[in-house]
């Protein structure tokens, strides 16, 4: 594609939020970049992405040495900027933001310089380069950081430092059986242990056999964070964050994709006091407590930007918690005016 000149220079601002570009090696995390329309026109289907020399060559994602770069949202082509109610254009002065997942192999550390090229339609109008910084072997790694405000709160680092002298960190184990049967119907199954115990078993469309669900990635993290208990009281918690990735180019048409089940465990009792997930760009909490987290991922799609852009295609895949009470569900994360809500923020609202 052919730089497109643009009267009045360049159309579109960018800007790191968050601090999101501070990362920890062996740790998926949110880059947050915001996106400003400069200039006096409506700008229509805008996309950041990896230059072609840093795609992955088998898995839609982007690759700078031992850091990987992932979006979701079933569209190959790069991260569209999308606003609520999955508006892609951005009307003169109006803001949007980009979600990137970012991931740094253990053999990252320092700084490294990451080009994004950005696209309004076909057309390449800039090229941006985000610096990343890669810390290894540091406390703050165990910090819980938002997926939707991914800024780093330093103010609990004694609490982190403190629990981790005290009890180390949790062996969190996860375990993939390829053929489960599910009323009749070999089906793969993922089951979740911490420390030995089994807190959550994952379910339905997260592939439809050994070959399917080999090529499906499954990363996991623990974390320590605040929030209310379910009765109301201030605690900590270990947060085990777990990662589903769709982005091999050979799993039908299930790409790319991502979704995130995070189970926040009582170290007192090891239930699951809470279970946060996300439905389209919408942070969900479920409210236990519970021994096992059941959970079921049912595939479907967009109607809305698929048929527009990219036809319509199997890419969402919602997690459904099936033994849980829904109890929060926050504002879109895509409307840059709203400061989406989070676990750690509700501690008035849990007697409701």
């Amino acid at each position: 594609m052919r730089a497109k000149p643009v009267p009045g220079g360049k159309p579109l601002d960018i800007k790191i939020e968050d601090n999101s570009n501070l990362t920890f090696a062996n740790r998926v995390s949110t880059l947050k970049i915001k996106i400003k329309n400069k200039s006096e026109k409506t700008l229509r289907n805008i996309y950041l992405t990896p230059p072609p020399d840093f795609w992955e060559e088998r898995e839609v994602k982007g690759k700078y040495g031992d850091v990987q770069l992932m979006w979701g949202g079933g569209i190959v082509k790069g991260c569209l900027v999308t606003l609520p109610h999955d508006r892609t254009e951005l009307k003169p002065g109006e803001e949007g933001i980009a979600y990137f997942l970012i991931y740094p192999g253990g053999g990252s550390l320092g700084e490294i310089q990451a080009p994004l090229n950005i696209y309004i339609g076909d057309e390449l109008i800039k090229r941006e380069t985000i610096n990343i910084k890669i810390v290894k072997g540091d406390l703050r790694a165990y910090v819980y950081r938002p997926r939707y405000v991914p800024r780093l709160d330093e103010s609990i680092l004694p609490l982190v430092k403190k629990v981790i002298e005290n009890y180390g960190v949790p062996d969190v184990e996860t375990r993939v059986w390829p053929m489960g049967v599910s009323p009749g119907v070999p089906t793969p199954k993922v089951e979740i242990f911490f420390e030995d115990k089994r807190v959550a078993e994952i379910t339905g469309d997260i592939g439809s056999g050994f070959m399917h669900i080999s090529r499906i990635k499954v990363h996991r993290n623990v974390f320590i964070a605040e929030a209310p208990s379910p009765e109301g009281k201030r605690r900590w918690y270990w947060v085990a964050r777990i990662w589903f990735f769709w982005l091999d180019k050979s799993v039908f048409d299930e790409v790319p994709d991502g979704e995130r089940i995070e189970l926040w465990i009582n170290p007192d009792t090891e239930n699951v006091d809470w279970l946060i997930t996300d439905a389209h760009w919408k942070e969900v909490a479920y409210k236990g407590p519970v021994k096992c987290a059941e959970v079921k991922i049912t595939g479907g799609m967009h109607r809305t930007i698929r048929a527009k852009i990219a036809g319509l295609v199997k890419s969402y895949h919602a997690p459904r918690i099936l033994n849980m009470t829904k109890f929060m569900v926050s504002p879109d994360s895509r409307d840059p005016r709203k400061i989406p809500l989070t676990l750690q923020n509700l501690s008035l609202l849990v007697n409701r």
